[in-house]
């Protein structure tokens, strides 16, 4: 019987794979005619909608007119919305394109399966532009040169490291650290604010089937916190998708196994599977100024949209706690902090690293409360006139500079991390926080960021080092010379761009463009690079998270305009996450929340 079945297979072979193969023919033909029809539809429906909402709104605009001769502003700003619907018709063809040549990349590159998305961005909703918000307008050229060195960065990263952390540019490959696709998670509100979100809905739907928590291994709760609980909150922020909520809420549950019963001071690290957590042994079982008091803005919005408590009652302790710790300085706090004791180590004062961001939490914490946590306010009053009277210095030829100490020694240097400085005394300005003083803080704040801008002119790659030192009556030294791709006087150029509108802050940021696309530029992504004062320059293979979630952003926002992201709305966190601003007297708050907060 064998035999028989044997041949007549044998007869019939050319037969059955003609009939299999006219039938695949025909059920590809049939998918393509359905797969293109229904696109076309669906392209048109979304079009005419946008073309809707531009008829609507240029009715809205006559209306407006023939009532009020004096809104010409306005009706400036409206012309403006409707470039930009042309525009974003436009952008609708490169999307698609664009994402036909991502699939080929894609399969070409990578060995795990990404999940392509063939819908259209949804229609997006155009309001007439406040009237207060008139400006100097978005300088497009340059803006989208930025947007341009995101997609090189970020398609690279998608093409040889996609769901892990960072990628490695010159070897192009994956670097893990968290564990955590924190790329993916850093670049979240970047691509929806640069209006990619082919893009952004690929990260999303990475994040919602992809993004675990559940590894056991110990991750910092500093970095976990500013990074990855940040980038999930702010990609809610702006696209009201519970998905990310949810993600956050999830590690919002793991990150609070860092703090223990018997201390209102968290852990610095933190296990997210079985919430074992510890203290990093190079400080000696201390914890960590800037790592303990950069949480509060995360987890208290956590607490507000999950309208669970648990997150703010934590993490605004810590707060509390450290406001009521005697000062040796006046609003200076010393770097390390006991975890067990509660009480502070030493006497090391720094607004770089290791303290940095908490001082700018005193601040952003006091407006994203809309100015109703009064207590923030005092803080940062108290804090601006400790560094003034003991670490601003000025260097032989006027340069200020935001210096720090060691014990009893003072350090005639300035890190690149404290050059936000500059961009926190003036967003305290304009937002009035010390009434006396605003005009002393912009100046300040001014100050301090020409000098972070003279320290990236000082060197052959217009890079700024690391640390720049002024040593008895030298200027500029480079103390550790590499550069990391780090955003801090991007930051500065950008509050000090929407402050003032000073030409100069655009042109320094563009500088600063240039030397990244000059020095930093690969093949594959960017890279920093070990000496700013070499040229050629050694690449360090890494592409920062960081550089996609803030100094790109940055970068991205001082050229365009000021409706985008404006600060009046915002509040960003450390690692340039915007938070949109809690704007409900706080009576109306859930009172378990509110009573977290400090008013006085």
């Amino acid at each position: 019987g064998s035999m028989n079945g044997k041949r007549f297979f044998l007869d019939n072979k050319q037969a059955y794979c003609f009939l299999a193969y006219f039938a695949i023919l025909i059920v590809t033909f049939l998918i393509l005619i359905l797969s293109t029809s229904s696109m076309r539809v669906q392209y048109d429906k979304e079009s005419s909608k946008i073309k809707e909402q531009g008829e609507t709104l240029r009715g809205l605009l006559r209306d407006e007119l023939i009532e009020k001769q004096s809104f010409q502003r306005q009706s400036v700003d409206a012309q403006d919305a409707l470039k930009k619907l042309q525009q974003d018709l436009e952008d609708l063809q490169v999307v698609q394109q664009r994402t036909l040549r991502d699939i080929e990349r894609l399969q070409e590159f990578s060995n795990q399966p990404v999940p392509v998305i063939y819908h259209l961005p949804p229609p997006q909703t155009f309001e007439i532009p406040k009237l207060q918000s008139r400006n100097g307008g978005a300088d497009i050229e340059k803006r989208n040169a930025v947007k341009a060195a995101f997609l090189h960065a970020w398609d690279s990263y998608k093409a040889y490291a996609w769901g892990r952390d960072e990628l490695n540019p010159l070897t192009k490959g994956p670097k893990t650290w968290l564990d955590l696709g924190i790329t993916i998670v850093d670049s979240l509100d970047t691509l929806w604010i640069m209006g990619l979100r082919e893009d952004f809905d690929i990260a999303r739907d990475w994040v919602a089937n992809n993004l675990s928590f559940e590894k056991s291994r110990h991750v910092s709760f500093f970095e976990t916190t500013i990074r990855s609980l940040g980038g999930l909150l702010s990609a809610y922020e702006f696209s009201k998708d519970q998905v990310f909520l949810d993600k956050a809420a999830d590690l919002g549950d793991r990150l609070l196994k860092a703090f223990t019963d018997d201390s209102p001071i968290p852990m610095g690290s933190v296990n997210l599977s079985s919430g074992q957590s510890s203290t990093p042994s190079w400080t000696g079982g201390s914890c960590i100024l800037s790592e303990i008091g950069t949480i509060q803005l995360e987890f208290l919005y956590l607490s507000y949209y999950t309208n669970n408590p648990i997150y703010a009652q934590k993490a605004m302790k810590v707060f509390d706690h450290l406001d009521g710790l005697h000062k040796e300085k006046e609003g200076l706090y010393p770097l390390y902090i006991n975890q067990k004791t509660g009480q502070f180590r030493g006497i090391d004062y720094s607004i770089g690293a290791l303290g940095d961001s908490f001082y700018e939490y005193m601040l952003k914490l006091w407006l994203f409360t809309d100015k109703q946590g009064d207590g923030y306010r005092r803080m940062y009053e108290e804090s601006a006139r400790g560094m003034q009277a003991h670490l601003v210095q000025t260097s032989v030829s006027g340069y200020r500079y935001m210096a720090q100490t060691k014990g009893q020694t003072l350090e005639k240097k300035m890190e690149h991390l404290t050059c936000f400085t500059g961009g926190m005394f003036a967003l305290g300005a304009i937002e009035t926080i010390v009434p006396s003083e605003a005009n002393e803080h912009l100046k300040l704040g001014g100050d301090l960021t020409a000098t972070c801008h003279k320290a990236y002119d000082s060197t052959p790659t217009k890079l700024g080092p690391e640390v720049f030192e002024f040593p008895n009556g030298q200027e500029f030294k480079s103390g550790s010379s590499y550069y990391i791709l780090r955003p801090e006087t991007v930051e500065s150029y950008f509050v000090l761009w929407r402050a003032t509108h000073e030409q100069k802050y655009r042109d320094w940021a563009w500088e600063a463009f240039q030397a990244i696309e000059t020095h930093c530029k690969m093949e594959a992504g960017y890279s920093g690079v070990r000496n700013v004062n070499a040229v050629p320059v050694q690449h360090d293979d890494t592409q920062q998270s960081f550089f996609l979630a803030e100094t790109l952003k940055y970068l991205y926002l001082i050229f365009e305009d000021d409706d985008v992201v404006p600060l009046s709305d915002y509040v960003f966190n450390t690692e340039a996450h915007p938070l949109g601003k809690l704007r409900e007297p706080l009576e109306n708050w859930n009172p378990d929340i509110a009573a977290t907060i400090m008013i006085n």
